[in-house]
């Protein structure tokens, strides 16, 4: 799996290295993402944004961030306040895209994003004594793949899946890298004239 993410890394940076060498930048968006998924078993619901710049309407250069918005039970009680730890996820990097066909109407593209995030386990009610706060960083890989609607020329709306891999993550307190990672649905809606 990783060398097919470095073939798909490296085949990805000629063909962008290729479109700045042009140097057409035509304009960039700005999107809130909503992504929904399972986390250690049970319905997760990230949010976020991200940014792009599009060069040759058809590459896209930029950054996402998001987080986990909803409660996620680890089953796991802390010993100090017999309460369950509650699960904190968020990721934020590197996003790399490619449109096809960007002036239809609907059209398609192909997504990729490399980022740093961290997870935390944390008692609910923080005014009952309890253990410290426990963190863990770690390293999100997730392709995606997009159905995209041009609504007008300054909005777009996307929807798609992904598939989130986890890398540099220990097991801790019984959560798993495969407790983590998995096949996401979401929806991304794009401002920006391109």
């Amino acid at each position: 799996m990783k060398k097919f993410l470095i073939f798909l890394f490296a085949g990805f940076l000629l063909i962008t290295t290729k479109s700045f060498s042009q140097q057409n930048i035509n304009s960039a968006f700005g999107a809130p993402v909503i992504k929904f998924t399972s986390l250690v078993g049970q319905n997760a619901v990230l949010a976020g944004g991200r940014f792009g710049w599009v060069i040759n309407k058809s590459i896209v250069l930029g950054g996402g961030i998001y987080g986990l918005v909803n409660s996620v039970n680890t089953n796991v009680t802390d010993p100090i306040s017999g309460q369950n730890l509650l699960l904190g996820f968020n990721c934020g990097g590197l996003e790399f895209e490619y449109v096809f066909f960007s002036e239809k109407p609907i059209h398609a593209s192909v997504d990729m994003l490399f980022a740093g995030g961290g997870v935390t386990y944390a008692v609910g009610n923080k005014n009952v004594p309890h253990t410290s706060y426990f963190s863990q960083n770690l390293l999100v890989w997730e392709p995606q793949i997009n159905i995209e609607f041009k609504i007008v020329d300054w909005f777009h709306l996307a929807a798609g899946a992904s598939y989130r891999m986890i890398t540099s993550y220990k097991d801790y307190y019984g959560v798993s890298s495969n407790d983590l990672k998995g096949l996401t649905g979401l929806l991304t809606f794009k401002f920006g004239k391109y």
